[in-house]
Order: C-alpha cells, then structure tokens, then sequence
C-alpha cells in the first residue's frame, strides 16, 4: 500500500516508522515550518520515507494538491492522511479535486468547523452544546445572553485549545472578544486563514471531560480508548493532560462509544481513527469537538505505556483493511500524561530543569524541552508547553497527587508559575474569574 503522509503533529511521526516496518510505500510532504522540531530523533524518522516533499505550505490547498498530483502520477496513492489538524482542510480539498481516497473531504471541512459539526449533531437529533457564531462584538454579546452565562468564546477552526476563553458575565465577554481579537495576530501565519473565521459563542459544558478514540471503516467502528481528562482549577479548560483508563461506569462507557458511533455517522467520518472530546453530562454525553485526526500530545506515549502498542498500529491496520482490530488490554492501574505549563508569560531561570522528573519510580517517560523548542533561559507565553511526563500510580487520585507533588518541585527550579490544581465540576472552584479569564494563549497544550 502507497500511503501519503501530510505534515504531522510531533508523535505522528512513528506512524511512518510502523508503516514502513508493516512494507508500505510512504510519500511524506513536510512543512516549512515543522510542528515538531528538527531534532535527531525526528529526523531519523522522517529519513525514512520512499519520498520526502519538503518545504511546503502544508495549509495551501492548491500546493498540497500539486504536490500530491505530481506523487499520484509517478507511484499511484492507495491513501492520504494527516495527523495535523490545520493540514486536514488542504488534504480534504486536494482528495476531493485529485480522487484519492481520504477520510470523506466533507466530513473533514465539517469537523473543521465546530458550527457545522454542532449544526450536523442537530440535524441528526444527537445531543450538542447551545452554540452561535459572531463576526463582531455586539453579536458576540447578544448570543452570549441568548445562550446564558457561562459560555465559552473560541475560534470555530482552531486547534489545540488556542483563544479559548470561558467567560461569566457581558464585562467579561467584551474583555474575551478584544483579548481573542488581538491574539489572532499571534496565531502562526499559516494556520490565521483558519483562525479567522469569527467566532464561536457556546454553551459551557458540565460534567466530566473524557476523550473518545474510535476507529472508522466503511460502516464499521473499532472502540479503541477512553481517556479522562485534567482540566486546570483556573478556568476549567485548560488541559493539563489525560489519563488510561478513564475510569468511567460500565453505562456511561458504552453511551460514550455509542454516541461517538453516531456522531461519526453524522459528520460522514467514513475511514481513520478519529478523537472525539465528549462531556459526560447529566443529560448524556455531549460532544465538545471532533478532531479528524488520532489523539496528540503525549496521550499516544500514555497510550503506549498504558497498553504495550502504538495507536498508529491500528490506524495503519483500518487503513490496510485488516478484518478485526482489537482495543489492547490496559495495564493494571493509571497511566496518565501531564503536561508543564506557565501560569503567566516569563523567563525560565538560567538552570531551570527537569531533573526532579528523572528517576522518580512512578514517572516512566519525560518529554523533554528538546521537544518543545525551550529550555533555560527561554522566554514563555501563559499556557506554552514546556515538558510532558508519563506517570504510574494505582488509580487516578494516586497518579494527581504524585504529578501535583512533582510539579511543585518543579516550579521553582524552572523560575515560573506552573497550572496546577484540576477542576472539580460543579467544586467550589469558579472557572474563567476576572484572576483567570481562561485564555490559552500558546499552542501545543492540548491533547
């Protein structure tokens, strides 16, 4: 099989490793401006590819259409896929005008979209957040009193949480649509066409955050995993990382799996392994957004220390046509990713590191500043993610307590204030207040 791989968030990357050990041919088209950084490791995988196209605007859809046009002709495609959510609309258009096979282009363009896809839920009478759209403050402000406060403010095509902003009151609000304004000339350059699409004014969900993999083929559906989610005490959104499994009752699991089946079958999501954010609520599970892409972050390295395999194991498997894949048993216990992240914009001391992480018994992997273009002496925005860690522990309370501990060893050795602290639904903790108006303000945070 002949699979064109376009750009890719930073863990995606061992999905060529699996796919060229399983004998596939790999055509991989990289970005310019590379989502992870140019390290050894990352290059060596990128090395091997049958095909490397390098140096594109993998957010250009005439360029991703080129290029893959020129890959077609000399070494037909049997697949395109990307695990960059700001590449999916490029790769959507160019499957659509070239014929190659994808992931369904207008379930992608609509997932893309959180208006559309809420506007899909509903026309499919499954359940979904209040939601509206504004292309201008005084919109803004008028659907946020038809909604009802709280509402959460954020971009309707963004990615990984960035702008989002959870606001309590009209004074509010107006601060949040000023403060997104500004931040849209902060967004990367090549992802602003996206970003700028007015905004999203919806309803703030509560309940409890977990994240739903699920594999799609043809009208089949492979359950992969749960996750739960921790979400910073400061605003409720934020995300400060996952945890396997997510720990939810045996009814609540099975109406997750069940609404992410219909909510595929909604949107049109036809073939991939897709993640799902879905807010256990009283009323059910809601969906939060549907990413046309496997989970990101560190979940992946979570999931492989959770379950002994890569979750790209099974995207290459659907995409290969294998009859059963099979969810992998989860270890005895927790396993969860939590991720460092400033509380305020700052400086990293000129020694800052991470060394109360290494050796630790209950952390079994740190993704290091290396990573994530920082380290000492580095200048950080608010909600910029500096390092992950993979933690063990018996269930998990065990495993927040173990990762609250260790990131308060952290903080002073790294010379800023971390998030810490998980949101509690319906807790004494009130998310979005004036002290934390709930803006993350860099990307890569999310999972």
């Amino acid at each position: 099989m002949h699979l064109a791989f376009v750009d890719s968030n930073p863990p995606a990357l061992q999905a060529i490793k699996l796919a060229k050990r399983a004998g596939h041919r790999v055509t991989y088209l990289q970005s310019a401006h590379t989502q992870y950084p140019l390290t050894d490791a990352n290059l060596a995988l990128v090395s091997l590819v049958d095909h490397l196209v390098d140096g594109l605007v993998t957010t250009d859809h005439d360029m991703v259409t080129a290029a893959l046009a020129e890959c077609h002709a000399a070494h037909p495609i049997d697949f395109v896929t990307t695990q960059h959510e700001m590449s999916a609309e490029a790769v959507a258009a160019a499957c659509r005008a070239l014929g190659l096979r994808g992931t369904a282009p207008e379930a992608v363009l609509t997932a893309r979209r959180k208006d559309r896809t809420r506007a899909a839920l509903r026309a499919a009478g499954l359940a979904s957040a209040h939601f509206a759209t504004a292309a201008d403050e005084a919109a803004a402000l008028a659907a946020a009193e038809r909604i009802g406060y709280p509402v959460v403010f954020k971009p309707p095509s963004g990615a990984a949480g960035l702008l989002a902003c959870v606001v309590h009151d009209p004074a509010q609000a107006r601060s949040a649509w000023q403060r997104l304004q500004r931040g849209l000339d902060a967004v990367p350059e090549d992802w602003r066409g996206q970003f700028r699409r007015g905004v999203l004014i919806e309803e703030f969900l509560v309940g409890e955050l977990v994240s739903v993999e699920i594999g799609a083929r043809d009208g089949r559906f492979f359950p992969l995993c749960i996750s739960g989610r921790y979400r910073w005490a400061g605003d409720g959104v934020t995300a400060l990382g996952s945890f396997i499994p997510a720990g939810l009752e045996a009814r609540q699991a099975t109406a997750c799996w069940e609404y992410a089946r219909r909510v595929c079958r909604a949107i049109g999501a036809d073939i991939g392994v897709f993640h799902l954010e879905i807010m256990v609520t009283r009323r059910g599970p809601v969906l939060v957004e549907f990413n046309p892409r496997v989970m990101g972050g560190g979940l992946p390295a979570a999931y492989r220390h959770a379950t002994g395999q890569e979750v790209y194991a099974a995207l290459l498997d659907i995409l290969a046509g294998a009859d059963d894949v099979a969810a992998p048993p989860f270890r005895a216990g927790c396993t969860a990713v939590r991720v460092v992240l400033p509380r305020e914009a700052g400086r990293l001391g000129p020694d800052a590191t991470l060394a109360p992480l290494e050796g630790h018994p209950c952390v079994k992997e740190v993704i290091g500043f290396g990573e994530y273009r920082t380290g000492p002496g580095s200048d950080v925005a608010r909600g910029q993610a500096l390092a992950r860690f993979i933690v063990q522990d018996s269930d998990p309370a065990a495993v927040e307590r173990t990762s609250e501990h260790l990131l308060s060893r952290l903080e002073p050795l790294l010379g800023v204030p971390l998030m810490t602290g998980s949101y509690r639904p319906g807790g004494p903790e009130h998310p979005g207040s004036p002290e934390h108006p709930g803006s993350t303000e860099h990307p890569g945070s999310a999972e």
